[in-house]
């Protein structure tokens, strides 16, 4: 979908990034009575990215997330690092459970769950997974936490340059 497009990566705070598109949503989640929270990460996590692309992955999980959780449902989007450094963006959601065997499959073009009755052109999570790739990212699907729905997880390799945020 977007190998035409050169990739321009910077200095980016994965942190700042998620909030600054998660608040976007909030009237739609609100529309919606979903209960839409941010766990934000102590500190910057710092990823070499292309912020356009970056937003239009938070974008599409997030849009995802709303469109498929249900009515007074919740969507959680955190950022966090794992012990080897890697940024991890999640998105959490109280949408119908994917079973083990479509996983891989809805990262596919055009791919829809069967029996979900929700608009979209099921292209936005091969969307997603192009722009993880661009990334060098990984991405997973697995069960949420509290066993309602589905998390969605990018693992973003650390940035080349590792920087500190300026002491204030």
């Amino acid at each position: 979908l977007h190998d035409a497009l050169p990739i321009y990566l910077q200095a980016i705070d994965l942190n700042a990034l998620a909030v600054e598109v998660a608040m976007a949503w909030v009237p739609d989640a609100l529309k919606r009575g979903i209960d839409l929270g941010f766990e934000a990460w102590t500190g910057p996590v710092m990823i070499d990215g292309d912020p356009d692309r970056l937003r239009e992955l938070i974008n599409n999980l997030i849009d995802n997330a709303i469109r498929y959780s249900r009515p007074d449902g919740r969507v959680t989007v955190a950022v966090g690092q794992t012990a080897a450094g890697q940024a991890l963006l999640s998105v959490s959601d109280d949408g119908p459970h994917i079973p083990v065997a479509e996983r891989t499959r809805i990262f596919e073009r055009f791919h829809r769950l069967l029996g979900t009755h929700t608009d979209g052109s099921g292209l936005g999570l091969a969307i997603v997974r192009e722009i993880a790739t661009l990334h060098q990212a990984g991405i997973t699907l697995e069960e949420d936490r509290d066993g309602i729905g589905n998390t969605f997880n990018v693992q973003f390799p650390p940035a080349r340059e590792a920087t500190s945020a300026p002491a204030s």
